[in-house]
């Protein structure tokens, strides 16, 4: 999630929020996957579901690594 709420689509680059339908819309969650991304006046994602910030590196290891302190 961005400092102001929105995040950002890792396979583009744009920047979306949670559709305002979804019931996750006011819990912010740090990370998220989607299914949809529309495009209207702003970019909205659908069918999201929260995820632990540590998958990311098995989700996507091009992007993301695990560092040992």
């Amino acid at each position: 999630m961005q400092p102001d709420g929105t995040y950002r689509v890792l396979a583009n680059g744009q920047i979306a929020e949670i559709h305002p339908t979804s019931v996750l819309r006011h819990s912010k969650p740090e990370c998220i996957i989607f299914y949809n991304l529309v495009q209207t006046t702003r970019n909205y994602v659908r069918n999201v579901t929260r995820i632990d910030y540590l998958w990311l590196a098995e989700l996507a290891p091009q992007c993301y690594a695990l560092k040992d302190d």
